[in-house]
C-alpha cells in the first residue's frame, strides 16, 4: 500500500489545529488500527503526526503554523475522519474546536482535491 514519493504533498495548518487533529487521531487510533485492511495506512499517518508533535515540543518558540507531508490517500483518510467527527458533534459544542477542525479540513482539501470531490459526490 506504499505510494510513490511524488504523491506526497505538504499540508499546512495552525499549530493549534494540528494539535487538535493529533488529539482526535490519538483518540481513535487503537480502534482504527483493528481494521487489518487499513492498518499500514493508519500507522503511517500516526507516525507522521507523532513526528510533528515531537518537532513542536523541541522548539522553544512555538511556531504559528506547521507543515507536514501526507500522501493523497493519507489526506483523504484523515479528511473523512474529521468529516465524520463533525457530523456526529452535537450542536452548540465547543466553537473553537469546531473552527480548528474546519481549518484542518480546509488544509487537507488542498491535497488531492479532485479525488476528494469525486468521493464527496458519491
Amino acid at each position: 500500500m506504499t505510494e510513490p514519493m511524488h504523491d506526497v504533498q505538504p499540508v499546512t495548518m495552525s499549530s493549534q489545529a494540528f494539535l487538535i487533529l493529533c488529539r482526535l487521531y490519538d483518540g481513535c487510533y487503537d480502534e482504527l488500527k483493528q481494521n487489518e485492511q487499513f492498518r499500514e495506512l493508519i500507522e503511517s499517518i500516526g507516525d507522521i503526526l507523532l513526528a510533528g508533535v515531537e518537532t513542536l515540543e523541541k522548539q522553544e518558540t512555538k511556531p504559528k503554523t506547521i507543515t507536514f507531508p501526507l500522501t493523497v490517500q493519507q489526506a483523504f483518510f484523515v479528511r473523512r475522519l474529521i468529516v465524520e467527527l463533525l457530523a456526529q458533534a452535537p450542536d452548540g459544542n465547543d466553537d473553537k474546536t469546531t473552527q480548528w477542525l474546519q481549518e484542518c479540513l480546509t488544509a487537507l482539501s488542498g491535497v488531492g482535491a479532485a479525488a476528494g470531490a469525486k468521493a464527496d459526490a458519491n
